[in-house]
């Protein structure tokens, strides 16, 4: 990943899940919002992306830059069970097969994704205990640079 980027991981991961059509922006009245970072009380079926550790590959002897992929965590959150893991495992399955120089716009920044490493299988948290909803998450890594 050169350089710096504009925005962060997650509001990229965000933007990807809604251009693919696996969520939506939370600001329409759609099913399955994604937020980042913080999640409303309602809907009961929502996806949220949070920025996590990612892998630093060091720098590169030539020129030294710095390479490295970021990481990101989605969250899916759901009142049924098997609704929920149906959607976390749609999302792992198109994070796996449909990203290749995948380009993404967010405000006035362009990125290229090249891909997205899953960092291991999806967790199944089990029932959150105050509410009742499912949780699922899963963990990946980008490797993306920002192209405008």
């Amino acid at each position: 990943m050169p350089g710096l980027l504009t925005h962060s991981p997650s509001d990229i991961a965000r933007e990807l899940l809604i251009d693919l059509g696996l969520g939506t922006d939370p600001d329409s009245v759609d099913s399955w919002p994604v937020y980042i970072k913080t999640e409303p009380d309602q809907p009961d079926n929502t996806i949220t992306v949070n920025d996590t550790p990612g892998i630093d590959h060091g720098r590169v002897m030539i020129d030294g830059e710095r390479q490295e992929n970021p990481g990101v965590q989605i969250r899916v959150r759901s009142k049924v069970a098997s609704t929920g893991r149906t959607k976390i495992d749609t999302i792992a399955y198109n994070l796996d097969t449909a990203i290749l120089k995948t380009t993404v716009a967010f405000d006035s920044a362009t990125y290229e994704i090249q891909s997205i490493s899953r960092s291991g299988q999806i967790n199944d948290l089990g029932r959150d205990p105050d509410s009742g909803r499912n949780l699922f998450t899963l963990n990946a890594t980008i490797n993306l640079r920002e192209t405008t």
